[in-house]
């Protein structure tokens, strides 16, 4: 659990290499959340996202599951 104190006039290093740390293990889709409570930074949350190799394709599915092209 990170407690790293924000404010609009100073953010600290290490939160910034935490934020930075998070952002290079992001691998091509992803998203990089910051949970902020009384003004703390109180966690930070990484999330990869795989996309199927068939889903470049721009297929679609149907309301009866059916994928189509």
């Amino acid at each position: 659990m990170l407690d790293s104190s924000i404010s609009n006039t100073h953010v600290g290093s290490d939160l910034i290499d935490e934020i930075k740390s998070a952002l290079k293990n992001i691998r091509g889709w992803g998203s990089v959340e910051i949970f902020i409570q009384d003004y703390k930074v109180t966690q930070i949350t990484e999330r990869n996202i795989r996309k199927p190799h068939h889903m470049s394709e721009h297929h679609t599915i149907q309301k009866n599951g059916v994928l189509t092209k």
